[in-house]
């Protein structure tokens, strides 16, 4: 997998923290910071369970992966883009442990991610470290714009989040199938 195949990827994931933040932003205004490494340290922490899970998957389900893979990335840019007008409201725990139940639920797909890294080779330090700066960058800038903007950034990002998830899906299931070969 080329290295901008690799950060369109942990981008599109990281869409999802990025609203958090955007939510998050909004209800913490200017805590920051709790909110940057939460959502970035469970990503991470996600990214890198999946890839010591996939790390230890046997080599006759290797060669699955491109079908699996597609689809469960088809399958949750469509669901980013489907919930993406959903009306969610900022409610909730306001608190720490608020914040930390949300940037784990946000961050749970990540270990598909980390499982797909380790099937192709991706080492984990790139991959962690990929996952880190984008997901330091998106959450700063998420919870910036949620404390001064507001829910039309966490529409669009989620919305740019699944259209990038179901183009690299679609991308390996074509790949899969003998019909591309980049």
């Amino acid at each position: 997998m080329h290295i901008l195949e690799q950060f369109l990827l942990v981008l599109g994931l990281a869409m999802d923290g990025f609203a958090a933040s955007v939510c998050m932003g909004m209800a913490a205004g200017r805590r920051i910071w709790p909110i940057v490494g939460l959502v970035s340290g469970f990503h991470v922490l996600m990214l890198l369970t999946g890839y010591a899970l996939g790390a230890g998957l046997p080599d006759s389900l290797a060669a699955a992966y491109p079908w699996a893979a597609g689809l469960i990335l088809a399958a949750m840019g469509a669901h980013m883009i489907r919930t993406a007008g959903a009306e969610e409201t900022c409610g909730g725990r306001r608190d720490l442990a608020g914040m930390a139940a949300l940037s784990l639920a946000t961050s749970v797909d990540a270990m598909t991610v980390g499982a797909a890294f380790a099937l192709m080779e991706v080492g984990p330090a790139l991959a962690g470290g990929l996952m880190g700066a984008v997901m330091v960058t998106l959450s700063l800038t998420g919870s910036l714009l949620g404390s001064r903007v507001g829910r039309a950034r966490r529409r669009a990002a989620r919305t740019a989040g699944g259209v990038i998830l179901c183009l690299l899906g679609l991308k390996l299931l074509l790949g899969a199938a003998g019909i591309i070969g980049f």
